[in-house]
């Protein structure tokens, strides 16, 4: 059952959500990397999590690049 819908927002897995000093993040794919990108949650479910920040049809990580890489 859809209540309501968020205008402009990107829906993006619950997975993908990270926080980064405090601030909601996703990593982006940008090549053949990722970088993170601050963005604002309009909503969110157990699943799924509306944003705005990143564009429709974005490709994002779904594990924390960051501490990934701090492991190398």
């Amino acid at each position: 059952i859809v209540v309501s819908r968020v205008p402009n927002a990107t829906s993006i897995p619950t997975k993908a959500l990270f926080t980064r000093d405090g601030k909601p993040i996703v990593y982006l794919a940008s090549g053949d990397r990722y970088r993170p990108v601050e963005i604002k949650v309009e909503a969110r479910n157990p699943d799924e999590v509306a944003v705005s920040g990143i564009p429709p049809g974005a490709t994002v990580a779904l594990v924390d690049v960051q501490k990934k890489e701090t492991k190398k």
